[in-house]
């Protein structure tokens, strides 16, 4: 009997062994099945988190207002994932923001938003209606989508030398109108708001721009900023990002410094021969560029002259009141000269020199004197060239601007009732 009652007692074991490995199974498999499905949901939200960033981003480009609050979009509905945005100024450009989450998940996708341009169909210059027409010499070469004065083009002669060009225009003409094709409002705004009320608020938005020899911020937090009234100069420094550096005098930038996507603002802001980087560079007496320098996209040099009070001012300084861009150097990205005087004088607001290049934008309600290359547009109220100690008003001599050595489209100056595309992530 004590034999029978082992073997069933054995018996009993194997059973409860085997119900127990049964269960272990069970249970591993409804884990694995719970994990999986929780896995997959994750993937799947992770993935609709990136696509509803990209929604956001759309959604942005698409608002009028400016709105530097983080707001919440409610047409998009969805059971744990909701979707914020927010769009603020960034220099001349805007900056755009937008933050998915699912569950605990988050995704944040930041762009730098200006128009959209198409090269083929934009102006390539828009010269204002002032009843005076352009006169072309020397080497001058126009091609592409001309907007011109009623006046039209004709050839003209500076110093013995003549049009020596096959055709006045290389591309269709059109009557431009008395005035440049405005820029948004909410640049104009913000260009005065950096110049005269812009300083960092509180220490925790303060940078010491000597604790290290690289500073970075990214545009995923709050903005960081230096201020001084003293003059400032940058070199041997590596800055990076979501900065804005402000003097009250003027910076002066070396070229062993290399800036990346921050902001400078200053009365005088002056960039050594041969700097490299990008940056906006927002000045209010004058802007100089050295030689053989370069500023990759999506630069911008902008001067903001509020002379409407004292429209007969001028300055026996070199440079001063000008955007000054000297030979060799390239610039991809913008060039904005803004006053707010409305009578026209004989002064030089805007220079490119000899080999200088600017692939973008020019924007000048002054005059513009262009020796070199630009590809891209010219926006200007006149045209000057200063030749054998006279002033040619509305004249190019030797100068170029085209539409075929710059991308198809591109992003730029932010006009009025112009559809807006992303010049570049941010990080």
């Amino acid at each position: 009997m004590k034999l029978i009652y082992k073997i069933k007692s054995g018996a009993l074991q194997f059973t409860v062994f085997i119900a127990v490995l049964i269960a272990l199974l069970l249970a591993g498999l409804i884990l694995y099945a719970y994990t999986f499905i929780y896995m997959k949901e994750q993937s799947k939200g992770a993935i609709e988190n990136i696509q509803m960033a990209d929604i956001g981003i759309q959604y942005l480009l698409e608002q009028k207002e400016i709105n530097s609050d983080t707001t919440q979009i409610d047409f998009i509905k969805k059971e744990n994932q909701t979707i914020k945005t927010c769009l603020s100024q960034w220099g001349i450009f805007q900056k755009g923001i937008t933050v998915t989450q699912f569950r605990k998940k988050k995704f944040t996708k930041t762009a730098l938003i200006g128009s959209l341009i198409k090269a083929d169909e934009s102006p390539t210059l828009f010269l204002q209606e002032t009843h005076n027409g352009l006169t072309v010499v020397g080497n001058t070469t126009i091609r592409g989508n001309a907007y011109l004065p009623t006046q039209g083009v004709n050839s003209g002669y500076i110093a013995g030398n003549s049009y020596y060009g096959s055709q006045l225009i290389y591309g269709t003409t059109k009557k431009s109108s008395a005035e440049l094709p405005k820029l948004e409002k909410t640049v104009l705004d913000g260009i005065q708001y950096y110049l005269k009320e812009y300083k960092p608020e509180n220490q925790e938005e303060y940078i010491n721009l000597s604790s290290a020899l690289k500073i970075t911020n990214s545009f995923k937090t709050k903005t960081k900023g230096y201020y001084s009234s003293d003059p400032i100069v940058l070199e041997n420094k590596i800055i990076i990002g979501n900065i804005i550096i402000k003097s009250g005098t003027s910076i002066k930038i070396k070229k062993t410094a290399l800036l990346k996507d921050i902001i400078l603002i200053a009365p005088i802001i002056e960039i050594e021969d041969e700097a490299t980087g990008n940056f906006q560079a927002i000045a209010s007496k004058k802007i100089t560029l050295g030689k053989n320098c370069n500023l990759i996209y999506p630069t911008a040099l902008l001067l903001f002259q509020d002379n409407k009070n004292s429209p007969n001012e001028t300055s026996n300084i070199p440079f001063d009141n000008q955007i000054y861009i000297n030979t060799g150097s390239i610039v991809k990205g913008n060039i904005c000269y803004i006053q707010t005087k409305e009578t026209a004088d004989f002064q030089t607001q805007v220079v490119l020199e000899k080999e200088g290049k600017i692939k973008g934008q020019v924007y000048c309600n002054g005059n513009f004197e262009i020796r070199g290359i630009v590809s891209g547009s010219v926006y200007t109220k006149q045209f000057v060239a200063n030749q054998s100690g006279s002033i040619f008003m509305n004249h190019i001599y030797n100068g170029t601007i085209e539409n075929e050595n710059i991308p198809a489209i591109y992003g730029g100056f932010l006009f009025e009732q112009e559809p807006k595309t992303v010049l570049k992530w941010l990080y």
